[in-house]
């Protein structure tokens, strides 16, 4: 008898992006004959409460967990719950699956899985559930583990998968495995042979940005990085680049416009041009089946002028490329060398001016405050932003401007850079994360750091680079809120006193705006 598979995504998730992972998740299991079925709760959640009153408070709470004192009545979340477990015990009783696997998309999603997988348990004893997704991979706050370990000690559920689902979960389904499965990177022979990701279950009008024609579909077309940053840590989780082969993915996304009609794409690459030789193959399948009718962004990387001649940009263009999100970081070489990104100024230029001709956006992601920065290196990026203003005109290049650099005591940089930087005094002090010291560049003070910060935002609105002006706000007020804890911390140390965790305080820091 056929296996029915219910995957479900977990709330909270963006209203204006569709789900990959379950759709992922349902396209391995249709091809190997289960009967998959996909169940965006978080969509009919936002649809049935977005206009009530609590709403925007609930969410919040739901998402960033712990970073707000605000409040929501317990009778709101009792019509929540209630909600859930009436529009669960439908889809069960429909459905009737035999397996039910829950994907939770980012941290924002962890705190629902706690609710939703005892009413899922209490409505199906038999099902075999199974929880994975990306957000599994953050550190539980109380207890020091993995939210993977976490669920796997205290939920009701059979099994919690942490890694990858295009290698291992197939045959954990299969199997009926229990407990915690850690599944290993998957490598460039099972991402070839991973089938489209199924979007049969989405009502893609439920959406927003749907009837404004906005809605992008996410696809993937390679895993980890060609570079390995030092502030970056996805090589922790894809040590090895791996890619699939350009023409499949240029057809798969001619095939959804031919039978869907959506023909906006999202790369969740970390590179869409990481190999090059994949990019173009991939822009040309859509240049001579689709030419101009497809529209797709991704983070790219600025390559040299041999390796990503003009008529690659041209080709983008036909193809669709509509924006790139480049990590510029820093206008110093200097920095940007000791960062281990590779390209030079010349490269920037290069990719920019290329960019422009061909009409293709840019958001250069940049920030201040690395460990080896120097007021040099500042003015380096300065002269950058000075040099490129004649092409930020009507929106063609954004800046993002992150906070200052924020150094995470269990990050990959604290890990493996701590002691080159002089940074080994941090490594248990957790308040730290922003006002971290350097023994060996004494000189980049929290302050200084902060000085550059408001010196640079200023640079962007001087030379007319365009910015998301709530973003901007947001990362202001952030700003004022650190300096006033930071004022207080300095006050402790002064005084002797006990130093108080800046996660005790009840700031609220914006997720989106610092990671």
């Amino acid at each position: 008898m056929q296996q029915r598979v219910l995957t479900i995504n977990v709330p909270v998730t963006m209203p204006w992006a569709l789900p990959y992972g379950p759709a992922v998740i349902s396209g391995i299991l249709a091809n190997a004959g289960f009967e998959a079925e996909t169940w965006d709760l978080n969509i009919d959640l936002f649809q049935d409460f977005n206009q009530e009153k609590e709403w925007p408070v609930f969410s919040n709470l739901i998402a960033i967990r712990g970073y707000t004192n605000e409040t929501v009545s317990q009778r709101f979340i009792r019509r929540i719950l209630s909600w859930t477990r009436q529009k669960s015990r439908q889809r069960i009783e429909r459905f009737k699956p035999d397996v039910i696997a829950l994907s939770v998309f980012s941290s924002q999603s962890l705190d629902f899985v706690i609710p939703l997988s005892t009413i899922l348990r209490k409505l199906a004893p038999n099902a075999y559930i199974i929880i994975g997704g990306r957000g599994l991979d953050n550190d539980e706050r109380t207890s020091g583990v993995s939210y993977a370990e976490y669920y796997q000690r205290y939920l009701n559920v059979d099994a919690v998968y942490q890694g990858d689902a295009e290698n291992q979960l197939l045959e954990t389904i299969k199997n009926r495995q229990l407990g915690l499965v850690i599944a290993p990177p998957v490598s460039r022979e099972e991402l070839l042979d991973i089938p489209p990701a199924s979007w049969s279950g989405y009502n893609f009008n439920q959406y927003q940005g749907y009837e404004q024609g906005d809605l992008r579909v996410p696809i993937t077309a390679s895993k980890g990085c060609v570079r390995d940053c030092t502030f970056c840590d996805v090589s922790g989780s894809w040590p090895k680049y791996v890619f699939r082969t350009g023409d499949s993915v240029g057809q798969e996304m001619v095939d959804l416009y031919n039978t869907t009609g959506m023909n906006k794409f999202e790369f969740t690459d970390n590179l869409v041009n990481g190999s090059i030789s994949n990019f173009r193959a991939m822009n040309n399948v859509i240049a001579n089946q689709a030419p101009n009718q497809l529209d797709y962004i991704g983070y790219a990387i600025c390559r040299t002028r041999r390796e990503m001649p003009e008529s690659d940009f041209e080709l983008a263009r036909v193809a669709g490329a509509s924006r790139f999100k480049v990590g510029i970081e820093s206008g110093s070489e200097s920095v940007r060398f000791d960062m281990k990104k590779k390209f030079s100024n010349d490269d920037i230029n290069w990719f920019a001016v290329n960019s422009h001709k061909y009409g293709i956006q840019q958001i250069w992601l940049m920030f201040v405050g690395y460990p080896s920065e120097t007021e040099q290196d500042f003015q380096d990026t300065m002269r950058l932003l000075e040099e490129h203003k004649t092409l930020a005109k009507n929106g063609m290049i954004q800046v993002f401007l992150s906070l200052p650099m924020m150094l995470t005591s269990g990050s990959a940089f604290m890990r493996n850079y701590a002691i080159d930087y002089g940074l080994e005094h941090n490594r248990t002090d957790k308040w730290s994360d922003f006002f971290w010291t350097s023994t060996k560049h004494q000189e980049n003070t929290f302050d200084v750091r902060v000085d550059r910060w408001r010196r640079f935002m200023n640079k962007i609105q001087d030379c007319g680079y365009a910015d998301s002006g709530i973003r901007q706000t947001e990362k202001f007020l952030e700003l004022e809120g650190l300096e006033k804890i930071y004022q207080d911390y300095q006050r402790s140390l002064t005084n002797g006193k006990k130093i108080i965790p800046i996660t005790d305080i009840g700031f609220n820091i914006n997720k989106s705006t610092h990671i």
